[in-house]
């Protein structure tokens, strides 16, 4: 097998004799490393194949100068800045078949922002003392990154951090050796589900697979949405689906799941045809109990697990959803049909359920109703989201936006009640 191309990044001034082991242990298995330094005082420990100044030179920067600065938050900023810029052209170069990271604090976060440029699917892989206790997200972003926590400092070679770095060699070896080419023949799909909507989601994904299309499924917890909103971008998408709008929520009210303000509207700006249900509008989502806001605390509150709890949105709340997911529609440029379940939005949110508020939902969708363009097609349906003669109105709706000829299936939409 030919050998590939693995970019390895670090700090070569204090992250060096690391960088130097693992260098030596990729080759052993006859592929070919690719040394970055982007360390800024001290000497490399050895010569790298592009050196911190050849990184800094990408974005037009001295190294002396960014020295003289002192300015730690300014040198760390124009080297992620100039490693950015060198990665995407590598990538785009064909120049490299992967890269792994060395770093603490400041080295994870310069290396890990360079990999987020590169698409999912690329191999990426960080060795970091930081991730552990900063959390997943602020690295990884909405990208494949696998992170090895170094568990001791990365401070020099020992029986711990060679077994670690040993692992880590073997890891990114592995992703590079085992690339499996992804034959893209069926057209694509691309929904947003959470465990609430689960049962819809399931039954439509099962619908579309059988008529033809390959659905791709984001899990709606703020990072999932980011990376839909990535995917459709990059992707060749022929229909977006929302089954799970809590991550606008989120974004207006404070919730931890928000995938940030542009959230369903990458579709709309591409012109791609839309399928959209209010599926967990009901609800904003926190983490343990103790990340739920002091002035939330009196509200309405489900603990699903330990790490996962939900607050049920109040009148006011639902019609000022209402007015914002209106306003991101009427933006879109593909048509778009908008699928209402009048008889509740989630799993929680039926009868004698834990959020089951039937007025709220009615001040959501005479909001979304007020606010929405002439141009949405919008249905009000007699159903709860999981139902499964909702899935099937969905699949119709979605068989007639793609303009097949399928026959319409038997399932009647009958408007809600005012």
């Amino acid at each position: 097998m030919k050998g590939k191309r693995i970019a390895c990044i670090g700090t070569l001034d204090t992250k060096g004799e690391e960088i130097f082991f693992l260098k030596r242990l990729i080759e052993e298995r006859g592929h070919h490393p690719f040394i970055i330094d982007i360390g800024i005082l001290n000497p490399p420990f050895f010569s790298p194949d592009i050196s911190r100044e050849d990184v800094l030179k990408m974005v037009d920067i001295d190294i002396h100068s960014l020295i003289a600065l002192q300015d730690e938050g300014k040198a760390i900023e124009w080297m992620t800045k100039g490693l950015i810029e060198l990665v995407k052209k590598q990538y785009e170069r064909g120049e490299i078949d992967g890269v792994i990271g060395i770093g603490g604090g400041q080295g994870s976060a310069i290396c890990s922002f360079a990999m987020r440029q590169l698409p999912i699917g690329f191999p990426k892989l960080l060795v970091s003392t930081k991730v552990a206790q900063a959390g997943l997200r602020g690295y990884v972003g909405s990208k494949d990154i696998v992170i090895i926590p170094s568990v001791s400092d990365i401070a020099g070679l020992n029986r711990l951090t060679q077994k670690i770095l040993a692992n880590a060699a073997s890891c990114i070896v592995g992703m590079v050796e085992y690339g499996v080419p992804v034959v893209e023949e069926k057209p694509l799909v691309i929904m947003s589900m959470l465990g609430t909507t689960t049962e819809c989601g399931l039954m439509l994904k099962k619908f579309m697979e059988k008529d033809g299309y390959e659905v791709i499924v984001f899990h709606a917890i703020g990072v999932g949405g980011e990376a839909m909103e990535e995917f459709i971008h990059q992707g060749n998408v022929e229909c977006v689906v929302e089954l799970a709008v809590n991550e606008v929520g989120n974004e207006l009210f404070g919730g931890l799941a928000t995938a940030g303000p542009q959230r369903m509207e990458a579709a709309g700006e591409l012109g791609i045809p839309q399928v959209i249900t209010p599926g967990n509008a009901d609800f904003i989502n926190f983490l343990s109990f103790d990340t739920v806001p002091f002035h939330y605390q009196d509200r309405k509150i489900h603990r699903h697990n330990p790490q996962a709890t939900t607050m049920r949105l109040n009148d006011k709340e639902m019609e000022i959803l209402g007015k914002v997911i209106a306003e991101k529609l009427n933006k879109a440029k593909g048509k778009i049909k908008a699928i209402i379940p009048c008889k509740g939005f989630s799993a929680w949110d039926k009868e004698k359920g834990v959020f089951f508020d039937p007025q709220a939902d009615r001040k959501f969708i005479q909001s979304l109703k007020y606010h929405l363009d002439k141009k949405v097609e919008l249905k009000e349906v007699e159903l709860h989201i999981n139902s499964p003669n909702f899935a099937e109105i969905l699949f119709n709706e979605f068989k007639i936006l793609m303009k097949t000829e399928s026959p319409r299936l038997s399932f009647g939409a009958n408007k809600c009640p005012p």
